[in-house]
């Protein structure tokens, strides 16, 4: 409640790409997902990385903690995406990919990469390693995006 498990959050695709740090204050008052930090391809362009995290900290010292970040790996995918604040003190943070006709026999898809981080250009740089990766592919040596 009013920011006492993270401090900000981060969103890659705006602010012209170079990313927006957004202060917990931001979410103390519950707003539609339409109202701010939302991104449409169509109206903002496709950025250089899809990227969304929140700054973790402890709830009872304030100590800041990691990043838990969302790492969409082919930024065109993204149609879609939002961050806001629901009733019950809830960020939600959605995410649609696509945005195109799509026909009989035809699919599409996502890879995402989620996990923690100790910096916003750690996410940037692990980004890159595997941007442009839509799939995950799997056999008996392991698995690597595709």
């Amino acid at each position: 409640k009013n920011g006492d498990t993270f401090s900000e959050i981060y969103l890659s695709y705006l602010n012209d790409s170079r990313g927006a740090r957004i202060p917990s204050t931001e979410f103390f008052t519950p707003f539609p997902p339409d109202e701010k930090f939302g991104f449409r391809r169509d109206v903002h362009g496709v950025p250089e990385h899809c990227i969304r995290a929140y700054h973790l900290r402890d709830a009872k010292t304030g100590e800041a903690g990691p990043w838990l970040a969302g790492l969409t790996l082919e930024p065109s995918i993204v149609y879609e995406a939002w961050c806001s604040q629901r009733y019950g003190d809830i960020i939600v943070m959605i995410e649609e990919i696509h945005g195109k006709p799509v026909r009989a026999g035809e699919s599409f898809g996502a890879a995402h990469i989620v996990g923690y981080f100790d910096t916003i250009e750690e996410m940037h740089t692990l980004y890159e390693r595997h941007r442009g990766s839509t799939a995950l592919e799997v056999d008996a040596d392991g698995w690597q995006f595709a």
